[in-house]
């Protein structure tokens, strides 16, 4: 009521009448509008509050995203086809999920990405993820941006027992379980550490990220390394066809106490050019060495069979017995078979592939006049004075003679550089008493010119492990 009812003016909002006093009845207090209009808005902010929070998150196809659903706040679902990317500086974290209608990236930045990390919802390759989030959709591009951690669930799937050799190209982004002795570790590029694991039935690399060592909080050296038998759930991926395993976490690679049988015994006998690439584990007893320029290869004999062993230098310095592997020595090796010029060989991986079960017999001092061609392949020690060095290309050469006859020695410049200081400059001159012991075999006129010496000094005494000659008494070198 905005008029009097008694003098009939106007009176606006007031309850008495300005002009004659007459009080208006009928009329709400400002003050009850303003206590019901705080009640009204507190009320629908409330009932806003509870449709926003309760209401379901519209689920779609990664297809169904278009360019009028930019910023659209929807929900996805799909496999992770692509290992997370993560940078520990920005806290900046992606994946990609696929489904049958696309792909899409989704990304956290930040307090988002840390909290993810902490709660363990980071995807793996395989993993089954729902997530919602704000659609980004450019002309060529699409996005999705995680908002609410809590909305990102991820579902993955119970590991499957396998044999390394069973996996397939079809078993991709399968999750699998294996066991397996790691036979390496390196970096084909920088980003990126491959460990090869093998069993008795095959090998496969295990692609570990530098993203994936980031979120595993592994900064500096991996917490296994070669030889060690470990158990690993991991998801399988190719690379140009051929599986490899990424897991989840480092943590998914386990090292086991008890070792495995990656290789099972055979007899040399039963080898043929048909198992080339087979692993195998042999014994038997070395009837031969032959120093090459790239390391040493010997011949092992077990009674049905021989086959050549080649030990790479690299492998052969790091041997903790190479002193004892001599002719006689009876061995143990795990190796995979080659074929080289129609010929078996045994290729030993890791020096602990090589294991000196019995020594071979202590050299059999002689005389230069003594050898003869039976001595090819024995093991003999010589005393002599040296004659004159010769230099050449790749060392020096001298003259033994030891009152009985003589033979040539020859000292590749490694063994001199790696010689110890008794033996520095001018040690090994004309005139000089020495020791040696080595190998017989038959002359050549040719050597190559990289060839190595495996040398030791034992006890002041130069043990040339290598040494040739051309043309000498009787066609014999010390080698």
């Amino acid at each position: 009521m905005s008029h009097c009812p008694s003098c009939g003016r106007y009176v606006g909002p007031y309850e008495t009448c300005p002009y004659c006093g007459a009080r208006l009845t009928g009329r709400l207090s400002i003050r009850v509008v303003k206590v019901v209009a705080v009640l009204l808005t507190t009320v629908g902010l409330f009932l806003l509050w509870l449709a926003a929070t309760h209401a379901e998150i519209p689920l779609i196809t990664i297809g169904q995203a278009g360019a009028t659903m930019n910023m659209a706040y929807v929900r996805l679902e799909g496999h992770c086809t692509r290992s997370p990317t993560y940078d520990p500086e920005s806290d900046y974290l992606s994946f990609w999920i696929e489904d049958d209608t696309g792909a899409i990236r989704v990304s956290a930045y930040r307090a988002e990405t840390r909290r993810i990390i902490a709660a363990g919802r980071v995807p793996a390759l395989g993993d089954l993820v729902d997530v919602a989030g704000t659609l980004r959709v450019r002309e060529d591009f699409l996005a999705l941006t995680i908002n609410v951690p809590e909305q990102l669930h991820i579902t993955r799937a119970a590991p499957e027992e396998r044999a390394i050799g069973d996996l397939v190209p079809e078993d991709q982004y399968r999750r699998v379980r294996v066991r397996g002795e790691i036979r390496e570790i390196y970096r084909p590029y920088e980003g990126l550490t491959l460990v090869t694991i093998r069993d008795g039935s095959g090998s496969v690399p295990i692609a570990l990220s530098d993203d994936l060592l980031a979120l595993s909080g592994i900064s500096g050296t991996l917490p296994f390394t070669t030889g060690q038998t470990v158990e690993v759930e991991a998801a399988v991926s190719l690379y140009d066809e051929t599986p490899q395993l990424v897991p989840a976490s480092v943590a998914d690679i386990i090292p086991l106490a008890q070792p495995l049988v990656v290789a099972a015994p055979v007899h040399l006998g039963d080898l043929t050019p048909a198992d080339e690439g087979r692993l195998v584990f042999v014994r038997g007893r070395v009837s031969d060495l032959d120093p090459f320029s790239a390391g040493l290869k010997f011949t092992l004999d077990d009674g049905s069979g021989e086959i050549t062993v080649l030990l790479w230098q690299s492998l052969y310095e790091e041997l903790p017995q190479r002193d004892a592997l001599d002719i006689g020595a009876e061995v143990e090796v795990q190796g995979e078979i080659s074929v080289y010029r129609g010929r078996l060989e045994l290729l030993p991986e890791l020096p602990s592939d090589v294991r000196l079960l019995f020594p071979g017999a202590a050299p059999v001092e002689t005389t230069v006049a003594a050898l003869t061609p039976d001595d090819i392949g024995a093991v003999v020690t010589l005393r002599g004075v040296l004659g004159s060095p010769q230099t050449f290309s790749a060392g020096v050469k001298y003259l033994l003679d030891d009152g009985s006859g003589q033979i040539i020695l020859l000292l590749w410049s490694d063994v001199l550089r790696d010689a110890p200081p008794y033996l520095g400059a001018g040690a090994l001159e004309k005139g000089v008493d020495v020791c040696v012991s080595s190998w017989a075999r038959p002359a050549q006129n040719t050597l190559p010119a990289a060839a190595k010496a495996a040398c030791n000094y034992m006890n002041s005494q130069l043990i040339v492990m290598e040494a040739a000659q051309n043309g000498y008494t009787e066609g014999i070198a010390l080698d």
